[in-house]
């Protein structure tokens, strides 16, 4: 009986410290792009030189799409417990459906992307047909 509580209690401490451990690591976060601010820090991160101007951020803070001066946009968007960034470029296919946007990548582990903009995913579908033509 004594053998049984001392297995039981050793497990318990086990199990108490993997979800520390799990927790301090940052382990099964629910990342989001918090405003355009880190938006623009994560492109800005994501490629050297890049010096993000404008930002179209889900609603939901999942994904962004970040603009320069020069009108070059890349794609962020949550990758596990960080985010991944992806140039917009004319291989990238965006399809307007109201109030959001999706954006499909020549890539398919990055996936497609569907940003909920609101009123501003017309004005973003008009720039990335401007994307396309460059």
């Amino acid at each position: 009986m004594t053998a049984v509580l001392v297995q039981t209690g050793a497990s318990l401490v086990a199990v108490l410290f993997v979800a520390w451990l799990v927790g301090r690591m940052g382990l099964g976060a629910d990342p989001r792009i918090e405003d355009a601010a880190h938006a623009i820090r994560l492109a800005e991160e994501a490629e050297a030189g890049f010096r993000g101007t404008e930002v179209a951020r889900d609603r939901a803070g999942f994904a962004a799409i970040v603009r320069n001066a020069e009108g070059r946009m890349l794609l962020l968007r949550a990758h596990g417990n960080f985010f991944a960034a992806r140039p917009v470029d004319a291989r990238v296919i965006g399809r307007l459906d109201k109030d959001f946007l999706t954006l499909t990548t020549p890539e398919k582990t990055f996936g497609a992307v569907t940003l909920q903009l609101g009123k501003d995913a017309g004005m973003w579908a008009s720039r990335m047909r401007e994307v396309g033509r460059a």
